[in-house]
């Protein structure tokens, strides 16, 4: 055998040993892999392999590497890239209504929200979505929290809803989430959410919303030290893909992707819910960072449900939402 023959053996014998992957597939993250959010999409990553045989491969790109993520769903329902784990809201350019996902101020607690993202007016406006973008939702939604409960950070110290008045405020890409924060009084500022830290510091902006779990890994604390729990809504991560990409699929490397979304969002679960506590008491012991859970959300209800009356009276509700959140309520008791 000669010297070139036997390297090419040996080149066979590795590719053999390394199979490539017959399908990869990317995944646009918005934050930092030491996240948890981050560490999740990772498990995600190497539970696909391993459900799939190695025949499915999973590429994750940080912190918005691909770009802001207005572009990143154009990306996705182009197939440009396969997953892009975020809210749901940003579904919105396709049924305006999925914005009802991240209502302010609208649902009891975290099982009464999932009790609604589970309901069939969500889940029928997901449908319109994918029907007119071909993007749709890998898996359970609610299943995946982002963050234990929401919070609102500070430049200055913040006591009472009224001093929410004047404050300049950074908001995603939501009519209904600016329309709210502006019935309070607020100055909203849409930013993607990897200019906020930067925004704050050259006092663009003063305030910041937040689920608890990302103001570590975003470092909001060191520019918006003053910290208070709001309940604002519940919010998970909507694992967005592409439905073509997921529907040339086999059934098994399907079965496998949805078994990895199991997997991470038992994960980003146990890791967010078991570890809120201990997030709160690093916060307290950060130098000049001030955290309140005693911050009376009541005035802001009080305030957001006249919000929320006044468009059902003038007809700008989605048809069933009062009634699905309703329903929703009484399915999580």
């Amino acid at each position: 055998m000669s010297y070139f023959t036997r390297i090419a053996a040996a080149a066979i014998a590795a590719a053999a040993a390394f199979p490539v992957s017959a399908e990869t597939w990317r995944l646009s993250s918005q934050v930092a892999p030491e996240s948890i959010e981050g560490q999740a999409y990772e498990l995600f990553a190497e539970k696909a392999a391993e459900y799939s045989n190695g025949d499915l491969t999973v590429k994750i790109f940080p912190n918005s590497q691909i770009g802001k993520m207005d572009a990143v769903v154009e990306q996705l329902s182009g197939g440009v890239i396969q997953l892009a784990p975020s809210a749901m809201t940003f579904l919105a350019r396709w049924e305006e209504n999925v914005r009802y996902a991240s209502a302010p101020f609208m649902f009891d607690d975290y099982d009464h929200w999932a009790a609604f993202i589970r309901g069939d007016l969500v889940q029928g406006w997901l449908d319109n979505v994918s029907e007119a973008s071909g993007v749709s939702v890998l898996g359970d939604a609610p299943a995946f929290p982002r963050g234990s409960f929401r919070t609102l950070l500070t430049v200055d110290p913040i006591e009472t809803a009224a001093d929410i008045d004047g404050k300049s405020i950074r908001q995603f890409n939501s009519q209904l989430v600016i329309e709210a924060w502006e019935n309070l009084g607020a100055e909203v500022v849409v930013l993607p959410w990897g200019e906020v830290y930067d925004a704050i510091n050259r006092n663009i902006v003063n305030a910041v919303t937040s689920p608890l779990e990302l103001i570590e890994s975003t470092r909001f604390y060191e520019v918006a030290p003053n910290i208070v729990r709001t309940n604002e809504y519940p919010q998970a991560i909507a694992f967005m893909m592409n439905k073509e990409a997921f529907d040339g699929l086999s059934e098994a490397n399907q079965d496998a992707l949805t078994k990895a979304h199991a997997d991470a969002s038992a994960f980003a679960w146990d890791k967010i819910f078991s570890g809120a506590d201990a997030t709160i008491e690093r916060l307290k012991a950060l130098d000049g960072v001030t955290y309140s859970d005693s911050f009376d959300t009541a005035p802001i209800i009080a305030a957001t449900a006249e919000f929320y009356a006044a468009k059902a009276a003038a007809g700008e509700l989605p048809e069933g939402l009062i009634e699905a959140v309703d329903a929703a309520r009484e399915v999580a008791k």
